[in-house]
């Protein structure tokens, strides 16, 4: 006992002594949820302070995906309530989206989660040094999440800068009531049979198909994928393939063709006017993601069927093939904070578990990367267009994916004026299949 201590009382002594039991006790408990919050799934930093993780999304909460998408973050911050918390800056202007978060890179301001689609000719986000590596937390569980070749896609110079979300079939929707009023009783199989139905449609006064010019060009690109692909199989597209082939001129003349069976507005149309001309029922057909099934009127579900592209029959494409969106993934930019990365890791596991999975494909119409489990009972609870668009999905034997998300930049940005300039006949289907490979050097 010191001095001090000894000129104390007996009752004094005892005060004193609880008091520093306390303060002993309080100081350990407090060092250790301090060490809990700085280091334990990233929940909280070491000051106690809620992780704070800025997700950039172009999915706006008016639409089904976007509404699902946002279900999932207000059920994961409620859960993390001051440990843990996810704010959503929106841009629905896809295109414009995609050129921010490359800005934002190349200034060092890498946005802490984004998705982007993936395109193996321009690997500038993961080859930037700007971006997390997810491999450290992918242990078996989540791992099991995904299928292996999606994994190894994603991996770039040996880092898993992006994980597996989105790869969604592109097909063929069809208005059954209008092929109906013309007399048509099932989706043509062949491009032959195809050209036939857009006629019997246009002779009863039924605009055949949807198509568009502005932006991405997205209709009119799906359009030229399938006809290119059908012309000259899964391969017409790879890495390092001219594109200045026989295929690719006569693809490009069978969708100046198209063109005469489409809305007066095609030409500088973007994809909210192409793709409102289905859902209004202007058009009989268009192709397009399952993205579009959030936006057709409940009353004109079982009016719409959804089917696998037309082939060539002397083409290399195998009947039934289907062509898809590229991986749409997540990445995060890279933290200086152990804390924060462990936080990202940690809502990257939640949004693609199994129970997030089911809620994005059923109620957000989200075809996903990540293994779900669904039942036909599920399905059936859905809708019929989503049920339709599984099934047929399931049932491709091959497919590619779609060429605006795998040529290189320039390309990419030039695809839409030498469409435009083919329509207006400006390019004969030789000079687009020549041009489009130039600029694809």
């Amino acid at each position: 006992m010191n001095k001090r201590m000894a000129s104390l009382t007996k009752p004094q002594s005892l005060i004193v002594l609880l008091l520093s039991a306390l303060m002993v006790i309080g100081g350990c408990s407090g060092g250790k949820n301090a060490a809990d919050t700085a280091q334990g799934n990233g929940n909280g930093d070491a000051a106690g302070n809620a992780v704070e993780i800025n997700l950039l999304s172009s999915w706006s909460t008016d639409t089904e995906r976007g509404s699902a998408l946002q279900d999932l973050i207000d059920k994961y911050n409620s859960e993390n309530t001051g440990k843990v918390k996810v704010n959503v800056d929106i841009n629905p202007d896809w295109p414009a989206y995609q050129e921010k978060v490359k800005t934002m890179i190349a200034a060092g301001q890498t946005p802490d989660l984004f998705n982007y689609n993936f395109n193996p000719n321009d690997l500038s986000r993961q080859q930037s040094g700007a971006l997390m590596d997810f491999a450290p937390y992918l242990d078996d569980a989540w791992k099991s999440r995904f299928k292996e070749e999606d994994l190894q896609a994603m991996t770039i110079d040996g880092q898993l800068t992006s994980v597996p979300f989105e790869k969604a079939g592109v097909l063929f929707y069809y208005n059954k009531d209008l092929f109906a009023n013309a007399g048509i009783e099932e989706f043509p199989k062949t491009w032959d049979e195809f050209f036939q139905v857009c006629d019997q449609l246009q002779a009863q006064g039924i605009t055949p198909i949807s198509l568009m010019t502005a932006d991405d060009a997205w209709h009119a690109t799906n359009a030229l994928t399938y006809l290119a692909a059908g012309l000259g199989g899964m391969d017409v597209f790879k890495v390092g393939n001219s594109l200045n082939t026989p295929e690719m001129a006569q693809a490009a003349e069978y969708l100046q063709k198209m063109f005469q069976y489409t809305t007066d507005d095609a030409l500088g149309a973007n994809y909210s006017v192409s793709s409102n001309h289905f859902i209004l029922g202007n058009t009989a057909m268009i192709i397009d993601g399952p993205w579009l099934i959030g936006s057709l009127d409940k009353e004109m579900l079982d009016s719409i069927g959804v089917a696998l592209g037309p082939v060539f029959a002397d083409g290399q494409a195998k009947e039934g093939f289907m062509i898809t969106d590229t991986y749409t993934p997540w990445s995060a930019g890279k933290q200086s904070e152990p804390a924060k990365a462990d936080a990202i890791a940690d809502f990257m596991k939640y949004l693609t578990s199994e129970d997030s999975s089911k809620h994005l494909t059923l109620d957000g119409r989200v075809l996903l990367s990540s293994k779900v489990d669904l039942t036909q009972e599920d399905l059936q609870s859905s809708d019929p267009v989503l049920g339709q668009f599984i099934e047929v999905s399931n049932a491709a034997p091959e497919s590619l994916i779609q060429i605006s998300r795998v040529l290189k930049p320039k390309a990419i940005s030039k695809l839409p004026s030498l469409i435009e300039g083919l329509i207006f006949e400006q390019l004969t289907p030789q000079d687009f299949a020549g041009q489009l490979q130039e600029s694809n050097q």
